[in-house]
Formats: C-alpha cells, sequence, structure tokens
C-alpha cells in the first residue's frame, strides 16, 4: 500500500466513472525511504498535461506510515509575492 499511481500511464484513457482513489489502473510506484518521484505537469508547449494526473493509494498497514513533501517549482511568474 501507499503506492503513487499514474492511472493514465502509456496513454490509457481513464474509465468512465473513475474515481482517484482507484488504484487499479496505471503504473504504481511503491514507496521506498530515501527516494524521490519528480512529476513535470506541463507539455512543451507549457500547457497542463492531462496525462501528468497521479494520486496515493491508501496506506494498507496499520503501523505503515507514509511521509510526502510538495517542492513546486514554476515555470513562469505566479504572483505569490511582490517580487513576481
Amino acid at each position: 500500500g501507499g503506492e503513487t499511481i499514474s492511472p493514465q500511464y502509456r496513454k490509457k484513457p481513464l474509465p468512465r466513472g473513475y474515481v482517484h482513489s482507484d488504484c487499479r489502473q496505471g503504473l504504481k510506484v511503491k514507496p521506498q525511504k530515501g527516494k524521490v518521484i519528480i512529476f513535470y505537469s506541463l507539455d512543451d508547449r507549457g500547457q497542463m498535461d492531462p496525462l501528468s494526473l497521479h494520486g496515493a493509494c491508501p496506506v494498507i498497514g496499520e503501523d505503515d506510515i507514509k511521509w510526502a513533501a510538495n517542492k513546486w517549482i514554476w515555470s513562469a511568474p505566479m504572483g505569490f509575492t511582490a517580487d513576481d
């Protein structure tokens, strides 16, 4: 449990009625201590890439813990600060 999943791996379409908690379809990557997964969510034109959709499968074990952290890197100023 606790995998990161890319449900549209190999450009598979999402099934009708797909819910984000469904971890049956797609590429699943098991968490490993000290490892990182990087997602680039834009295509080569700088547009949102719908195939970059990813999610987290439930952690199954009672004593299992999955830690996660995000580091956002923007390709253009976002206007969040006066410096943008």
